[in-house]
């Protein structure tokens, strides 16, 4: 059942995209936050907001942010894209060749200057396309040189290859009006 969410709620997001991410606090603060189950939504504040909501049988609404992984509050690709524009920390800037890498293999090894280990902004040449982990440099755990870890839903990475194999005219799937002989 959706509930309208609290101080702990609010708390959790300005965590995650104002201190982890940047984003002005501002922008949060427009928002109107409810939860479900292991979610925080996200919806724009309006006048009457609460009152139409309560009118209707809402299970879920808005933008969902975050999403409980454990004991951390993993930001979600889809509000990690809407968010793009104020990202201004944790975002990694991938080339196509390091996110076709990236997308195929699950990880990519290299040390990130200046980025702290944990959840990551992805963007590629085209904007943000999700979420990963990075883990620092650690020669005693198995990755000396730190590893980016993908988080993206398995129906976004592979929309990214489709894209991408389309883009480099190495596509499977015909161009419209195309046949394969």
């Amino acid at each position: 059942m959706l509930s309208c969410g609290g101080s702990a709620e609010l708390r959790a997001v300005q965590k995650v995209f104002s201190d982890r991410f940047g984003v002005d606090h501002r922008v949060i603060e427009e928002w109107r936050l409810y939860t479900t189950g292991s979610v925080i939504w996200g919806l724009r504040d309006a006048p009457h907001l609460d009152t139409a909501l309560a009118a209707l049988r809402v299970e879920r609404t808005g933008l969902p942010l975050l999403r409980r992984a454990g004991k951390h509050w993993k930001p979600t690709t889809v509000a990690l894209q809407v968010l793009g524009a104020y990202l201004e920390r944790s975002r990694i800037e991938l080339t196509r060749a390091e996110l076709e890498t990236l997308l195929a293999s699950g990880g990519l090894r290299g040390t990130r200057p200046g980025i702290e280990p944990g959840y990551v902004a992805l963007s590629g040449p085209d904007g943000v396309v999700g979420c990963a982990i990075y883990l620092a440099p650690d020669p005693d755990g198995g990755h000396p040189d730190g590893v980016l870890l993908s988080q993206l839903p398995k129906a976004r990475w592979e929309g990214l290859i489709r894209q991408a194999q389309q883009a480099s005219g190495d596509s499977p799937n015909p161009a419209e009006g195309e046949t394969i002989s």
